[in-house]
């Protein structure tokens, strides 16, 4: 079973979870190495056998990831209580969070599914759906194919696709319109909005798994 943003923030603490096409993410701010270590075990000790969760260890903190499920489409149902426990774990190390960051990138191919043995090929990545190409890591962003039919410019016929807390969509928007950028359509917003560079290349903000 899975749940929706409603159900996992009725939970989870929104101010530190962040939820993005490829799941729940959270960024706790540790600066001290064997701390982050000491963390990553809470976290893998506060999850237990409900969900395994994806940990980053960086200079700056631990960014973790609670993974969407592709075949349902959502979250585990065990997702929110499984990040309300680990923002206690948090708290408890004293370990801030720090949503401002926290995105998912994907790589968008517009057109027919033709192109996806190529790009499987070349990036070497797994492929667990139909069109959806996944980094073995789960580090690099994903590849996906979309049909263009919704009369969209598409010059390029790739357009990157940047998932986004709700709250930081409208922000990403309003910079990327002051750094030169014009909106192509927007009539699906808050969900996503397509934006264009100076040269055309087009990028999709995206806040819809963020919304009730």
């Amino acid at each position: 079973m899975t749940i929706n943003a409603t159900q996992f923030y009725a939970v989870a603490p929104r101010r530190e979870w962040v939820l993005v096409f490829e799941g729940a993410l959270a960024h706790f701010v540790c600066t001290d190495a064997a701390a982050r270590v000491e963390f990553a075990r809470e976290v893998v000790t506060a999850a237990g056998d409900a969900l395994s969760p994806d940990l980053d260890l960086r200079s700056g903190g631990v960014t973790v990831r609670l993974a969407a499920t592709f075949e349902e489409g959502g979250l585990p149902d065990a997702a929110a209580e499984v990040a309300a426990r680990i923002s206690q774990v948090a708290q408890q190390l004293d370990l801030p969070a720090d949503v401002s960051h926290l995105q998912t990138i994907q790589i968008a191919i517009d057109g027919g599914s033709g192109a996806v043995p190529f790009w499987h090929a070349v990036t070497g990545y797994e492929q667990p759906e139909d069109a959806d190409l996944i980094d073995p890591l789960r580090r690099g962003p994903g590849v996906w194919n979309q049909a263009v039919n919704d009369g969209r410019e598409a010059p390029a016929r790739l357009h990157v696709d940047i998932s986004v807390s709700v709250e930081e969509a409208p922000r990403r928007v309003a910079a990327a319109l002051q750094a030169g950028g014009r909106v192509v359509q927007d009539r699906f917003a808050p969900q996503w909005t397509t934006l264009a560079d100076p040269d055309g290349n087009l990028v999709d903000i995206a806040a819809w798994p963020d919304l009730p």
